[in-house]
């Protein structure tokens, strides 16, 4: 279906995240920091329109691994939190960067939601993408 890059610093997580990614038909691109999710986005050939980051990176937060994969060219970014780290700041700081770039999800995250989020990022992805190909495609003829 769709490649998605992850970023999980947890190794059992990452695992049972690229599982869960598998079981839904997804390719995942599993790693463990801000620094490794961007060397990968430039190995890869085709383009990634999705990434799951989690909040808790040790070398820094989800919020500046969203926004650096945001201008490495990932099209949208979605969130996995833990439930006893989300203060009232932490939620005032997620629910204004989710607005429109990112959404974000608690653990446990169960199959049927990870799914449901999955679909709207790459139909939102899409959407994003789907403009600037018709003015491409208008300059060129």
């Amino acid at each position: 279906m769709a490649r998605v890059l992850l970023v999980e610093a947890s190794p059992l997580q990452r695992w049972l995240l690229c599982r869960q990614l598998r079981a839904l038909g997804h390719e995942p691109l599993p790693c463990g920091s801000t620094a490794e999710a961007l060397a990968r986005l430039r190995e890869v050939s085709a383009p990634v329109a999705v990434a799951l980051v989690a909040m808790g990176l040790p070398q820094d937060n989800g919020f500046a691994c969203g926004s650096a994969l945001r201008e490495a060219g990932v099209a949208c970014v979605l969130l996995l939190a833990d439930v006893p780290r989300a203060t009232d700041a932490w939620w005032a700081r997620s629910l204004g960067l989710a607005e429109g770039e990112a959404c974000v999800l608690l653990r446990p995250l169960p199959l049927v939601t990870l799914q449901r989020a999955l679909r709207a990022a790459l139909t939102d992805a899409a959407a994003a993408l789907a403009p600037a190909a018709e003015v491409d495609d208008a300059q060129s003829a």
